[in-house]
């Protein structure tokens, strides 16, 4: 399988973008460590981050796009900050990846423990922060279950947009998959 320049911060993460674009991102153990690679990224790059509490510096031509707190109805997850030179962006997922997941899994009433995981947050947290996690299997069918998701088609899509147009990439265009305006039925249209 093809690797990316798409820099996931955690297993679970890697794992979930590995399930997304269907090849191998280019694991980091930390947000240091995905925005240094990004910022200082010569080539199309990717970054996706926790929002964590002590946030890295992002260069300063990453610009946010700006959206409504609540998508469809619910409270955001997924921001996306889009560097000047439009062949570097970042994805921030908030508060965390694992709490997204569990989010998704309750939205699309989807039974962590049917998948062998815990329900309580803490015990499936710890099960996410294993190296294991990576390579996860069950992950993987979860992933699957949850794939209808809203905000994880939004971001299926964007990342498969970006992932196969990359220079060509329109930053206009990446928005309104982000945003949801242009879905998986457009995706074949702009590849």
């Amino acid at each position: 399988m093809r690797q990316y320049n798409i820099y996931p911060e955690c297993y679970v993460d890697t794992n979930l973008i590995g399930f997304i674009i269907g090849g191998h991102p280019k694991h980091k153990s930390t947000c240091n460590e995905v925005v240094k690679a990004v910022n200082n990224s010569d080539v199309f790059a990717i970054g996706i981050i926790d929002a964590d509490k002590r946030q890295a510096t992002l260069d300063p031509g990453f610009e946010e796009y700006v959206q409504e707190e609540k998508v469809d109805g619910k409270n955001r997850h997924l921001s996306m900050y889009i560097h000047a030179d439009g062949r570097r962006f970042v994805f921030m997922v908030k508060p965390a990846m694992d709490m997204f997941i569990m989010h998704a899994a309750a939205s699309e009433n989807v039974r962590l423990i049917d998948y062998g995981f815990p329900s309580d947050f803490d015990a499936f947290r710890k099960m996410t922060k294993t190296i294991q996690a990576g390579q996860d299997p069950r992950l993987r069918r979860l992933f699957s279950a949850i794939a209808g998701f809203p905000e994880l088609e939004r971001l299926r899509d964007t990342l498969k947009y970006l992932m196969n147009k990359q220079y060509q990439a329109s930053v206009e265009v990446a928005k309104q998959f982000f945003n949801g305006s242009l879905t998986s039925l457009d995706l074949p249209l702009y590849l």
